[in-house]
């Protein structure tokens, strides 16, 4: 009885052993199911499910891309369909995704052999631009900064009104309630900066942190042009000033000047061919009052940037004159067209005179031109033949070349005189005929 009863406890045991294992074998035909599924179809794992992409078109649709089998749905490219329509689509291989869709999940992924670690993750979002900590309380208040030639600074603290710079930098870390606008500098808006309206930049740069606010538009006219840090006065001095004081550097500086001067005297002839009678009216005008017209020259060189500037902040301050910042360098062209036919006429008297002297007043208009431009840069060409002898010559080079450039600034500034006197004297002819 004792034998009987330990074979009995020892054949449950054995039993209870194999339950498991038995449990843990796959159905019979499972093999060839996989064998079939991989021979037609890559297998890509989903996040519920996986995909079946034919490695060959399918004969009954070739269009079909992908089978997606998620718990018990079945999609074709995308769509679900039914066992009818999966049949239409697959032909003979709707019946190995028919039979792979009647296994559970964990079945199909034992099937096929897929590790959970292999299905997709959700990417991560990617990390979002750094938040600027809280801006400061805003305990400092003032009315509008106006700096010309200078710096503004507003602070994270502070709350101002308007902001305008001329020829300096705006640096916003605050609140600026009206509007901030620089002309020729930088503007600089921290990440605590918040502009209630517009932000006008004219020839100037824009730094902006992305949590900086801007209320209303944002103008940017004109190249980027930061003039803050210029000094009158201020003399550079570096590699390039020991250059000049070579060989090397005084044969650069002559071959430069002999340009300068041909493509003056391409310039001037060019005038004379468009305007040869007002070339002669302005020469006349130059000969016969060089002291007015020079006078009159200076006072317009010295008036015309602050004119300009002041242009320029009228038209962005009215806003509806932005537009027409556009035309702010077809000024400029036309005072430069203006200077070069002044000079022209200038030349052309000095022209003149010298053929005289040389008992050759029969020169045609073109040459005396010519041989004026070269009587006027005369000294300057000298100091620059000097300045080819080097550290050697350079004492007399200075002096020369100092007297040349002040006799060709007062052709230049004589010239332009004139021109504005010319145009002065119409416009009281066309008075006096009016009246």
């Amino acid at each position: 009885m004792i034998m009987r009863g330990m074979a009995l406890v020892a054949t449950v045991v054995m039993i209870g052993a194999e339950g498991p294992a038995s449990a843990q074998t796959r159905a019979p035909g499972s093999d060839a199911l996989r064998q079939q599924i991989e021979r037609r179809f890559d297998v890509l794992p989903l996040h519920n499910g996986l995909a079946l992409h034919p490695k060959s078109p399918m004969r009954a649709d070739r269009s079909v891309r992908s089978i997606e089998l998620t718990d018990h749905t079945i999609a074709v490219d995308g769509t679900p369909v039914t066992g009818v329509e999966l049949r239409d689509k697959l032909g003979d291989d709707a019946d190995l995704v028919l039979r792979l869709s009647y296994l559970e999940p964990d079945a199909r992924r034992a099937l096929l052999e897929m590790d959970s670690a292999a299905m997709p993750q959700t990417p991560e979002a990617p990390p979002g631009p750094p938040r600027a900590p809280p801006a400061p309380r805003r305990s400092r208040h003032s009315d509008d900064r106006v700096r010309i030639g200078g710096s503004v600074t507003v602070d994270a603290d502070e709350s101002v009104g308007d902001v305008v710079v001329i020829g300096g930098s705006a640096h916003i870390q605050g609140e600026v309630k009206g509007d901030v606008m620089v002309v020729g500098g930088l503007v600089e808006l921290g990440p605590h900066a918040d502009v209630r309206n517009d932000v006008t930049v004219v020839g100037g740069t824009l730094r902006r942190d992305p949590n900086a606010h801007i209320g209303g538009r944002l103008n940017e006219v004109g190249p980027g042009l930061n003039l803050h840090g210029l000094r009158v006065g201020r003399v550079p001095f570096g590699p390039a000033m020991l250059f000049w004081g070579t060989m090397w550097g005084g044969l650069f500086a002559f071959i430069s000047t002999v340009i300068r001067i041909a493509i003056l005297c391409i310039l001037a002839s060019l005038v004379l061919l468009v305007g040869h009678d007002y070339v002669e009216r302005i020469s006349t005008r130059a000969a016969a009052e060089p002291v007015k017209a020079g006078l009159v020259g200076v006072l317009a060189q010295l008036l015309f940037l602050p004119l300009l500037i002041v242009t320029i902040v009228v038209l962005v301050v009215t806003i509806i004159g932005i537009p027409f910042l556009a035309l702010v360098p077809f000024v400029v062209l036309g005072l430069v067209v203006l200077l070069i036919v002044g000079f022209t006429a200038v030349a052309y008297q000095v022209g003149r005179l010298v053929s005289a002297r040389l008992g050759s007043a029969t020169l045609n208009p073109y040459l005396t031109v010519i041989v004026g431009i070269l009587a006027v840069l005369t000294p300057v060409l000298l100091g620059r033949i000097l300045g080819i002898g080097g550290p050697l010559l350079l004492p007399l080079a200075l002096p020369v070349l100092l007297i040349g450039f002040l006799a060709e600034y007062l052709a230049w500034t004589v010239g332009f005189g004139a021109v504005a006197l010319n145009q002065f004297d119409k416009k009281e002819s066309a008075s006096a005929a009016g009246g």
